[in-house]
């Protein structure tokens, strides 16, 4: 594997989720389908919310500063340049999957609960992440200390 397929892969994840997150926003907002069908449950409301809260405040400073833990590191900057890719692409898609899937979950929560405006800020705080760690050519050269492929942003 080589480092612009790990680029293009990691790509298309985050878009994915991206598209999927602006797909429950359409289908709600277009009227396809009718918020507020948990509206009316103030425990799973809490419980929810409560648990959406957590994993949102831990998912992005560990997405963030994932790569800065030596044994992360070291696997995504040892080895060949296949091996480096290959690092690279599984915990990329780690990190992509703690900041898109929370992302996902608090976009459809907040139509689920009748607008609840927290899974809404919550959501558009992991939207505005993902271009912290958003998969160019040159973040995936750096955070590999790779420069044999040159340095495109």
């Amino acid at each position: 594997m080589n480092m612009e397929k790990t680029k293009s892969v990691l790509s298309l994840e985050l878009w994915c989720a991206v598209i999927l997150a602006l797909a429950i926003i359409v289908m709600y907002e277009t009227g396809a389908l009718l918020p507020g069908s948990w509206a009316g449950n103030a425990n799973t409301l809490f419980v929810c919310s409560s648990v959406m809260e957590l994993l949102t405040i831990a998912a992005i400073p560990f997405a963030l500063y994932m790569f800065r833990i030596p044994k992360i590191q070291g696997a995504i900057t040892t080895g060949t340049e296949n091996s480096k890719a290959s690092m690279l692409l599984m915990w990329g898609t780690i990190r992509m999957l703690l900041l898109c899937v929370p992302m996902v979950v608090n976009a459809l929560f907040y139509y689920m609960f009748g607008l609840q405006v927290a899974f809404g800020y919550m959501g558009i705080i992991l939207f505005i992440c993902l271009f912290m760690v958003y998969p160019s050519m040159g973040r995936c050269l750096n955070e590999t200390n790779s420069t044999s492929q040159g340095n495109e942003a």
